[in-house]
């Protein structure tokens, strides 16, 4: 089949119809009738992005023609915008959907979705996991596209939690968890959950190990532990903006070619799940089932503007009762402020993704044992040997008490004396 085909049929339609020569006719359709017609999947494409943007949705745009479509990769989910018209037969798959030589720009566009990003079938459940291959009209406005691409996500999350089996303990704390949602991140390939992942008893860790496992849980599976995503922040403001070319150089000592995603160039594409319903937020309340940590720590910012200041008031005394029951003999010595805000966004992470894991695993340990089990020693020698292992974790402790206590201040007072950590020094 020749190409540009679909101009030239309809070339000789009309050069028979009005008994034109043929390059009249195409001279009188490119002129008359062959543009304004046209509904460009790109557009469509970019409407989407910024809608998808303002909702709070990490994006990564894929500007190669994938199966004759225009892929979008937000946060969780896959997005194709293509064009229902049939290729060529001889077409390759990675022809634009808006080359007119290639097919007719009148016909129309859709918009496809799949979540998670790898959609498989699910012998334990009996079925394909996730959303697999949902079309949404491609005439609804942008941002409505957005909103049901949210509903979407959120309501096969649900379903698949509600679903998923929970009988595989954590190697280290017991809770069960869905067998694929622990990772190794150590030598000894304990797998353990969220809470867990950075524990001191978990010896000789490998952060290229706990990377990878969290790609392939997160690549793989919608109902996974929310509690990831601040495992993931951390993991990332640890090795801060070299660590995608050291995960890349680890992962290919081990003897794989698979690239790290975009997502460990830094902490603002973390994917953060939320709570629903009457369990979220109010600070959160304008945004879907989950969005970028980016998006996530704005709206604490705009709904909490003191929330550093009570974390600085929080953290004071900490260090006042860590002196006075601190076997370590740490002084009492500012935690300097470069540390706070490169960790900040993990306290986020951490409190928030936590709050959600506290709300769909009901019946079971609420999460907040974290707080005792973040040792990060091991890990700093590997990848920022000049932190303070003590400054860090302190600001990631009292940074998830204060940051908890904001957003859920009933629950927060009914475990915090339990679990503060300056609490347990001082007795």
């Amino acid at each position: 089949m020749t190409r540009d085909h679909f101009r030239k049929k309809a070339v000789r339609t009309h050069a028979a119809a009005t008994g034109r020569s043929f390059l009249d006719a195409a001279a009188a359709l490119h002129r008359d009738s062959g543009h304004h017609h046209a509904v460009l999947a790109a557009r469509l494409r970019d409407e989407l992005v910024a809608a998808l943007d303002a909702a709070g949705w990490p994006v990564v745009v894929e500007h190669n023609p994938l199966f004759h479509a225009l892929p979008i990769y937000a946060g969780p989910a896959t997005i194709h915008v293509r064009r229902n018209a049939e290729p060529p037969l001889l077409a390759t798959g990675d022809e634009h959907p808006d080359d007119r030589e290639v097919f007719d720009l009148a016909a129309p566009l859709s918009v496809t979705v799949w979540a998670p990003l790898i959609v498989e079938y699910s012998a334990e459940l009996g079925r394909v996991i996730g959303v697999d291959a949902h079309d949404i009209p491609a005439t609804l406005p942008p941002a409505e596209i957005v909103a049901e691409l949210d509903r979407l996500v959120g309501q096969a999350r649900s379903r698949d939690l509600s679903e998923t089996p929970l009988a595989t303990p954590c190697g280290l704390c017991g809770d069960r968890y869905a067998a694929d949602g622990l990772a190794r991140p150590a030598r000894s390939q304990v797998a353990v959950c969220p809470c867990c992942a950075f524990d001191g008893d978990l010896l000789a860790p490998e952060p290229g190990m706990l990377a990878f496992d969290l790609d392939r849980i997160t690549s793989e599976n919608l109902a996974i532990p929310a509690g990831w995503a601040g495992a993931q922040a951390l993991l990332c403001c640890l090795g801060g903006p070299d660590l995608p070319a050291w995960l890349d150089t680890d992962w290919r000592n081990a003897g794989t070619s698979y690239p790290p995603r975009e997502e460990w160039g830094g902490t603002g594409q973390t994917w953060v799940w939320l709570p629903a319903g009457e369990q979220r937020p109010a600070a959160l309340a304008g945004l879907g089932g989950g969005a970028s940590l980016t998006r996530v720590l704005a709206a604490i910012e705009q709904a909490h503007p003191d929330a550093r200041d009570r974390f600085h008031a929080y953290l004071a005394r900490d260090l006042h009762q860590g002196v006075d029951g601190d076997e370590d003999g740490h002084d009492e010595a500012p935690v300097p402020g470069q540390t706070i805000d490169r960790f900040w966004p993990a306290v986020v992470a951490y409190t928030v993704a936590l709050l959600t894991q506290h709300a769909e695993r009901p019946g079971h340990r609420p999460p907040w044992h974290v707080l005792a089990s973040l040792e990060l020693s091991d890990w700093i020698d590997i990848l920022a040997p000049d932190l303070d292992p003590y400054a860090v974790e302190t600001v990631l402790r009292s940074g998830i008490l204060t940051l908890r206590g904001l957003l859920d201040p009933v629950d927060s007072e009914d475990q915090r004396d339990n679990e503060d950590p300056a609490a347990e020094r001082a007795t």
